[in-house]
């Protein structure tokens, strides 16, 4: 019976020391965050052929199509302001969409370490001053397993723009880890 004690109080005292090294129980990032620089180009006065959206979980820079494989596209007004439209705010009643939350945040791209869980607004156009940035959550399909939620989130920033040739440079961060809220370069903690 002393054995069995014994056993359960080494037991107990290993468990113990790997908890206090971390949390056993944590769900681990998958992914390194994705840290890019991207060119899009106005949807509107550019040819098509060139990319006016971003996809947010690869950072990539993509065409507007009928297969909407983005999720957000960006515009420049009469103003010169450059204008981000989420992915069912382009599409019609007929074309399956998922939400997309948009948020200006007055901090500097290098301010927002992460993303809050509120205030965004969905299906929504916003326009982006320079200066700011602007928060992302997308409501990822192919997240539905996820412990963590369904949301992958980034934050974008313009570095420039072109009025002559209607391009936008952008910097862009994301997060494309399910329901992960870190938006800093590297792995992830949450």
């Amino acid at each position: 019976m002393l054995v069995r004690h014994r056993a359960l109080l080494v037991a107990v005292v290993v468990t113990a020391a790997q908890i206090g090294c971390g949390d056993l129980t944590s769900i681990r990032a998958t992914f390194s965050n994705l840290e890019a620089t991207r060119t899009v180009y106005a949807m509107n006065g550019t040819a098509i052929t060139l990319p006016s959206a971003l996809a947010i979980r690869s950072t990539l820079a993509v065409l507007i199509n009928e297969n909407f494989l983005f999720d957000v596209a960006f515009d420049i007004d009469s103003t010169g302001k450059v204008l981000a439209y989420t992915q069912a705010r382009m599409a019609n009643q007929l074309v399956a969409t998922h939400r997309v939350g948009l948020l200006v945040s007055d901090s500097s791209f290098a301010q927002v370490i992460r993303a809050p869980t509120s205030g965004y607004v969905y299906d929504s156009i916003a326009t982006l001053p320079f200066g700011k940035t602007l928060l992302v959550d997308v409501l990822e399909q192919s997240c539905g397993g996820s412990f963590l939620g369904v949301n992958v989130r980034a934050k974008i920033a313009i570095d420039s723009v072109r009025l002559a040739t209607r391009s936008i440079y952008l910097r862009v961060l994301s997060n494309p880890n399910c329901g992960f809220r870190s938006l800093v370069p590297g792995e992830p903690k949450d």
